[in-house]
């Protein structure tokens, strides 16, 4: 499942001085498209709005019928109603930890699939804990803002059953960080590259 559905945002004039002010812009943008809507949460309900979050930031879900989607356009209308959102899969995608307040309330939420994705960083992996009721496989790769102590605060999510951990270039000590998490977390199974087909990970 390697389609990716990216938002290209017009081009913004951006004075002196340049770079922090880039920075700050796309950092504005991003929470834009990622932060909760509470009166369309409510309106819709958890699942429709959160997997709109997940879309509208290029990434894909699955719904409890199996039906996989990776395509905003392609949700139904809103007065229809939609099936329980099991997966999220936010490979290559411009999700950040924002939006991560839209795990709360979907009841059948068990899969994460974390890979390549920019904006992931420790505050993201934190902001997990919002779907601590129902996690139990997480994937994190190929994430490069994700440092130690972000992987350190997977163990709020304490039904979390399989967890996969792979390319992660800002971690210091990633078996430490995995004795840690299997401290705390001792029905985990914590796997890495060379385990990652056993749970359809992306291995790149």
């Amino acid at each position: 499942m390697q389609c990716s559905v990216r938002h290209v945002l017009p081009t913004t004039r951006i004075f002196v001085p340049r770079n922090k002010q880039v920075r700050h812009f796309w950092e504005y943008v991003n929470m834009m498209f990622n932060k909760p809507d509470a009166d369309r949460i409510k309106q819709l309900g958890p699942d429709r709005a959160c997997a709109e979050w997940v879309l509208r930031n290029g990434g894909k879900v699955v719904w409890e019928s199996g039906q996989k989607l990776a395509n905003y356009n392609l949700l139904p209308p809103e007065g229809q109603p939609v099936p329980k959102l099991v997966t999220i899969d936010g490979t290559d995608s411009s999700i950040s930890h924002y939006g991560f307040p839209h795990l709360i309330g979907c009841e059948k939420l068990s899969n994460i699939i974390l890979h390549n994705a920019d904006y992931i960083d420790d505050r993201a992996l934190k902001g997990l804990h919002f779907g601590q009721n129902t996690l139990t496989h997480l994937q994190v790769s190929k994430c490069a803002n994700v440092t130690d102590d972000g992987l350190k605060s997977l163990i709020s999510l304490k039904k979390l059953e399989h967890l996969v951990l792979f390319n992660l270039i800002s971690v210091e000590n990633i078996e430490e960080c995995k004795q840690y998490i299997q401290q705390h977390l001792s029905n985990c199974k914590i796997k890495d590259l060379k385990d990652a087909t056993q749970l359809n990970e992306k291995p790149q």
